[in-house]
C-alpha cells in the first residue's frame, strides 16, 4: 500500500473510532424530563415514570417550562438551576447529582403543594 494512501486510511479510521467513542459517550449519560404548566402541574421523569430515587451520576434534564405564571427549579447538593417565572422556555441541563435529597418546584407556588422531591443514593 502506498504511505499516502496509507496515511489517509488511517487518519479516516480514527475519525470514526472518534464520533464512535463520542455517540456511545452520549448514550450512555441518562435523561430526565421535567415539566411545568401549563396548568398546576409540575413534574420530573425518567422513562415516562415519576422519578423518586436516583443512582448518583452525571443525567441530562429536558425541562418544559409551558407557562409564564410558573419556573422550574431543581435544587439540592450542589445543584441550583431554574426556569424564569415570566415566560415559557425549553432548556436542556447537564446536572451531577450527589447522594441526598433534591427538591423541584414552581417558586411562585410552592406553598401550594407545586413541588416534589426524589433521593439521590450511591
Amino acid at each position: 500500500m502506498r504511505p499516502r494512501r496509507s496515511a489517509f486510511i488511517l487518519a479516516v479510521l480514527a475519525a470514526v473510532a472518534a464520533l464512535v467513542a463520542a455517540a456511545s459517550a452520549s448514550a450512555a449519560v441518562p435523561k430526565l424530563v421535567g415539566e411545568t404548566g401549563p396548568g398546576f402541574t409540575i413534574q420530573l421523569k425518567s422513562g415516562g415514570k415519576s422519578v423518586k430515587s436516583l443512582k448518583a451520576g452525571t443525567y441530562v434534564i429536558k425541562v418544559e417550562d409551558k407557562s409564564p405564571i410558573h419556573n422550574f427549579h431543581l435544587f439540592g447538593p450542589g445543584v441550583n438551576k431554574m426556569t424564569a417565572i415570566d415566560t415559557t422556555s425549553e432548556k436542556t441541563w447537564t446536572v451531577k447529582l450527589k447522594p441526598g435529597k433534591y427538591t423541584y418546584q414552581c417558586d411562585a407556588h410552592a406553598t401550594s403543594g407545586m413541588l416534589g422531591t426524589f433521593k439521590v443514593v450511591k
